[in-house]
């Protein structure tokens, strides 16, 4: 399977550390009362490179679109943008997500390695390593994502805890390949297996894309695709009965943005949208921004080695993942029923 991605649609969607920020923010809430930084649309004073690139794109003022598109035009483009993804050698870059979520607002920094996506999807996951810091208050956290393409090890700092978990990407592939897992079941056991390819795979599994446009900024050209949730998935926040006004939970974004390098098609920014009162205008809720990109350069493969650290407990939840894709008695009587003539 080439479409496992690390993309949960809740809070922070962040490359493969959506529940670390989570943990991340319960756990600071007593520090975090005042914002380590600016909303997510105010560069900080040290973003520099990242204001000269597709990371102040966000939108919010009135920009020139030109060569507008339809939705299976952005479809395509995405697909496109995707397998190019998995044709390098190797990716590196600098990562810089934005958080802002009601009163909060805070930023992660860090860095994405890839390992050659081509050659490892023929039989195991991609070679990753994700590294994430944090800060809120007084207090620091670190996320850091390692996968061999065969196992995934997750090491989550906060403060002075630890937490060190594993999963067995060659069996959760293999179960989910089994089990012809559904949309639902996939979305769940995708977490943290696929980088940045299989997150562009996630996003064209629950968005519906409406529109494609050229835009520039700072000389540099981008293609922006733009759409919001598909149906299902959005039942699964406003109920399966809720009206298309209905508004989606305060947490959940509403339309998603993807920035792509016109001439390579890398996904400079992926950006996601709320409704302001009176939904008359978008604003930044979450933005993942990628600089200093370097494809195709040689890459020490010790990047791809963990080890866990001394006193630190291992918990492997792999037998998590592969429950997901278990069929209760309920679910198997109710497909042979639709089976029969």
């Amino acid at each position: 399977m080439k479409t496992l991605p690390c993309l949960t649609l809740a809070l922070s969607l962040c490359l493969a550390s959506g529940w670390a920020v989570i943990t991340l923010r319960t756990s600071m809430a007593q520090e975090a009362t005042k914002p380590a930084v600016g909303p997510a649309n105010q560069p900080g004073a040290d973003s520099k490179k990242s204001e000269k690139s597709a990371s102040s794109t966000g939108g919010e003022k009135p920009v020139t679109r030109r060569n507008e598109a339809s939705g299976a035009v952005a479809i395509v483009t995405l697909e496109e943008a995707r397998e190019r993804l998995i044709n390098y050698q190797s990716i590196q870059a600098k990562v810089m997500e934005s958080v802002s979520i009601g009163d909060r607002q805070f930023r992660l920094s860090g860095s994405y390695l890839q390992g050659d996506g081509q050659k490892q999807l023929t039989e195991d996951g991609l070679k990753l390593r994700l590294e994430y810091q944090v800060s809120l208050g007084g207090t620091e956290g670190k996320l850091l994502e390692v996968c061999d393409g065969q196992l995934l090890w997750t090491l989550q700092t906060i403060g002075k805890e630890q937490r060190v978990t594993r999963r067995n990407v060659r069996q959760i592939l293999q179960a989910a390949l089994a089990a012809e897992a559904t949309t639902e079941t996939v979305l769940h056991a995708e977490l943290g297996l696929g980088g940045l390819p299989g997150m562009l795979a996630s996003i064209q599994k629950a968005v519906q894309f409406e529109k494609q446009w050229d835009q520039d900024y700072e000389g540099q050209a981008f293609v922006v695709i733009d759409g919001g949730w598909k149906s299902e998935v959005r039942a699964k926040f406003v109920g399966p009965n809720a009206s298309a006004e209905q508004q989606l939970p305060g947490f959940i974004p509403d339309r998603i943005r993807v920035y792509f390098d016109k001439a390579s098609l890398f996904p400079r920014r992926i950006l996601y949208l709320k409704k302001n009162d009176a939904q008359k205008s978008l604003r930044p809720m979450v933005s993942i921004d990628f600089t200093d990109v370097e494809t195709n350069k040689p890459v020490d493969e010790k990047a791809f080695v963990f080890k866990v650290p001394e006193s630190v407990n291992l918990q492997d939840v792999t037998d998590e993942y592969l429950r997901l894709f278990q069929k209760n008695p309920t679910q198997k009587n109710a497909e042979a029923d639709t089976k029969k003539p």
